[in-house]
């Protein structure tokens, strides 16, 4: 199982099932938070759909610095940026989240292994805050990163993933299920 970054720190787990169902890419996924394992790695997702959605949050890569959020404790940082973008938030609020495009913070691909979980990274040029909740988000817990050393990770297993899919995309296509080839 690659592991890609430093657990302690920020890492990202994934592993390819050995019938992947091509290129479905299935297999599990996490992210690593300060030495704790966020997302439901066992319950498997599709590869595919985490490459399509760090390939979004790669747009938002040296955009996620804040103001706003620099100086802020890391639980009302959540709870804002939670109610934004996830639906408890005033008008006001939401708002100004649309102005200030809150949802760049958001790097948790929104795909089944993080049904439960929820993290925003505000950075500036010298340091990152990574800042994960577990439902039903009472307790916040905030990393102290590099800049750009979540993006640096993310990228490189966005690479992985693609070097995965382009090869499927190469493989000649099979009947499901069998793995034998399909006539054409």
């Amino acid at each position: 199982m690659p592991v890609v970054g430093e657990p302690s720190r920020f890492a990202v787990e994934y592993d390819l099932d050995a019938d992947h169902g091509g290129v479905w890419m299935f297999g599990r996924f996490c992210y690593w938070c300060g030495g704790t394992r966020v997302g439901d790695f066992e319950l498997g997702t599709s590869l595919r759909d985490v490459l399509f959605q760090l390939e979004g949050l790669a747009r938002d890569r040296r955009l996620r610095a804040s103001r706003r959020f620099s100086t802020m404790p890391a639980t009302n940082v959540f709870r804002l940026i939670n109610g934004a973008l996830f639906g408890a938030a005033d008008l006001n609020n939401a708002s100004v989240a649309e102005e200030e495009q809150w949802a760049r913070h958001n790097i948790f691909p929104p795909v089944d292994v993080f049904d439960s979980w929820k993290g925003f990274l505000i950075e500036d040029e010298q340091t990152g805050r990574l800042i994960v909740a577990h439902a039903p988000y009472l307790d916040v817990t905030e990393l102290s990163l590099k800049a750009g050393e979540v993006d640096a990770v993310l990228d490189a297993v966005r690479n992985a993933l693609n070097e995965i899919y382009e090869r499927e995309l190469s493989e000649p296509t099979t009947e499901k299920g069998s793995g034998t080839p399909q006539a054409r």
